[in-house]
């Protein structure tokens, strides 16, 4: 007769090499906790209670919503002279490096032409040169409520210039720095026309942008930051981390 421990050995030894070949990977983890069984248990696949069974979990939390705005850069003041700069040759349309009342009249006054153009053909669906009363009750009809408004507003609400402002590259948009420049205007030539005579120079157009970002330029870092041109231009900004509204149109 066979004795209880003969008995239960056998069962026993089945098992154990039933699940050793059913689980190749317990083998791996040996007696370091059963670091196998897919990663070891206590680790839920990272190396589990002293096992080998693979790499540790990283139980940082993944960043959850949007990425908040990155800080502006500060502008500095080989920046702020390229806008400066920019603005001047738009306005000088005859190439002679001076900018005269007339001659920034003549620029603003084809800039306002163009957009008026622009606006007349988006109306003139047919394209036979004339608005008729279908095309401008379809056209009233897109702008939807803002057509009642005396402001109006919606796809063809553009403000004429009457001024000019950095050309900063096309597409390019860039808030804070149109914001430290100040527009080019009737006022301003003449104001930085400091010899008086028939118009504007560069030079003159440049020492008159600098006495603004020098007073702007709080700290006298050579550069302009946010909160300074916050200070300069208030209610420009559009919410935490930067210029958030639509650039002023130029």
């Amino acid at each position: 007769m066979r004795s209880p421990s003969r008995r239960l050995a056998l069962p026993l030894a089945l098992i154990a090499a039933s699940l050793i070949a059913a689980t190749p990977a317990m083998a791996q983890g040996g007696m370091g906790g059963m670091g196998g069984m897919g990663g070891g248990m206590g680790g839920m696949g990272g190396g589990g209670m002293g096992g080998r069974g693979g790499p540790p979990m990283d139980d940082t939390p993944a960043p959850t919503g949007p990425i908040g705005p990155r800080d502006m850069k500060p502008i500095s003041l080989k920046k702020f002279d390229a806008a400066v700069e920019s603005m001047f040759r738009a306005a000088d349309a005859d190439h002679n490096g001076i900018v005269t009342l007339a001659e920034f009249n003549q620029v603003v006054t084809a800039r306002r032409d163009t957009i008026i153009r622009a606006r007349f053909k988006a109306i003139d669906t047919n394209h036979n040169g004339q608005i008729d009363e279908g095309e401008f009750i379809a056209w009233q009809a897109k702008l939807g409520s803002a057509a009642l408004s005396e402001n109006g507003g919606g796809e063809f609400a553009e403000i004429t210039p009457d001024s000019i402002g950095p050309v900063l590259g096309d597409g390019e948009r860039d808030d804070a720095l149109a914001a430290a420049v100040e527009p080019l205007n009737a006022v301003v030539i003449a104001k930085a026309n400091t010899d008086y005579d028939a118009g504007m120079s560069l030079p003159e157009l440049l020492a008159y942008e600098h006495a603004r970002f020098d007073k702007a330029d709080t700290d006298k870092d050579g550069t302009l930051s946010r909160d300074e041109i916050d200070k300069l231009m208030p209610g420009r900004r559009g919410g935490p981390g930067g210029f958030g509204g639509p650039p002023p149109r130029r």
